[in-house]
């Protein structure tokens, strides 16, 4: 499932939203578009215990509470 979400760079401090493919990986690699620092997303903070969806909106992603912007930090290699 594609979804667009919102990031905070942790080089620039600028949020920018990409569209990310979202299947239950807990790790979302991101290049920032305005300095280019790669970054990861963390999702496992944010992955909840039932996955009950009724009716789901435009930001939900199954499995998953997500703040408005998720923080990223330094990829390590």
């Amino acid at each position: 499932m594609e979804k667009r979400i919102k990031f905070k760079c942790w080089n620039c401090q600028r949020e920018y939203s990409l569209l990310q493919q979202v299947e239950g990986n807990p790790k979302l690699f991101v290049e920032c578009p305005f300095c280019g620092a790669e970054g990861i997303a963390d999702l496992a903070p944010y992955r909840t215990k039932n996955t009950t969806v009724m009716r789901g909106g435009e930001g939900d992603i199954p499995g998953f509470s997500l703040p408005d912007v998720l923080p990223t930090r330094p990829r390590e290699d």
